[in-house]
């Protein structure tokens, strides 16, 4: 019964640690400055502090091109995200 138990808990604190992970990866980036050139992932959304570019209370909304095949980084004003 104990093996049982210790497996279960083995199960229950790997699951636990790997959602941690997932749900740590899918929240967007706040940046302070514009990412280099092909430093983001095609379709990789990052948000950068307004440098001036976007209305008070936005921020630029940048979403990762693909350079090789001749598709250009998105850029956007878009109202802070809450979290």
């Amino acid at each position: 019964m104990s093996r049982l138990l210790n497996t279960a808990a083995a199960v229950t604190l790997s699951s636990t640690m790997f959602l941690a992970g997932c749900q740590q990866d899918s929240q967007n980036k706040v940046l302070r400055e514009m990412p280099a050139s092909r430093t983001l992932s095609y379709n990789q959304i990052v948000y950068v502090e307004n440098d001036g570019r976007c209305d008070a209370g936005q921020m630029i909304k940048i979403t990762g091109g693909k350079k090789s095949r001749g598709i250009p980084r998105k850029h956007e004003c878009v109202s802070r995200p809450q979290y």
